[in-house]
């Protein structure tokens, strides 16, 4: 399955930690697509108190550029997701969410799995808003789209494909 999009889209993939939002973004964006990861500044040794600082830096420089951008974040914080949202909004551009859902177990399966956990009381404080999220909807944050897919669902999408609008869509086109 390919979800498409425009070609100045954003396109923030959100989940609990170890729910595949990394192994969703590896395999479908496309090699022209600006991907902003926090995954690559732990990569570099760059983690610590900045690191989420310097996250949203890169995803304010990423969005003002003209390339697609594709963004892994939690996305739990509604303040966080209003941010990416309207640095999108104000650059011109249109903003996609993709919500990948995964059962808690499978989530801390899947952070045992690429050896790096979240803390009990991390995963608690995360599990609670997402469950907020997935119940309360983001309907005021005006994204262009919401997709909610489970874990199994996002193994499905082979690639994020962007381009000119599909006619007629006003959301992206999921193609089988």
């Amino acid at each position: 399955m390919e979800l498409q999009f425009t070609s100045a889209a954003v396109v923030v993939v959100a989940g609990v930690p170890g729910a595949g939002k990394s192994t969703l973004i590896r395999r479908a964006a496309p090699p022209g697509a600006r991907v902003v990861d926090t995954d690559d500044a732990r990569a570099r040794g760059r983690g610590g108190r900045g690191l989420y600082l310097r996250h949203y830096a890169r995803i304010a420089r990423a969005v003002a550029g003209r390339r697609p951008v594709v963004i892994h974040t939690r996305g739990t914080r509604p303040a966080a997701r209003r941010a990416i949202r309207l640095l999108a909004a104000l650059a011109g551009r249109p903003a996609h969410l993709v919500l990948v859902d995964a059962p808690r177990e499978v989530a801390e399966a899947g952070q045992r799995e690429r050896g790096r956990t979240v803390s009990q009381a991390v995963m608690d404080a995360e599990w609670r808003r997402w469950q907020r999220l997935l119940i309360g909807g983001v309907g005021a944050e005006h994204w262009r789209s919401l997709d909610v897919l489970s874990r199994e669902e996002a193994a499905q999408v082979t690639a994020f494909s962007f381009g000119a609008a599909p006619r007629g869509a006003a959301r992206p086109l999921v193609v089988a």
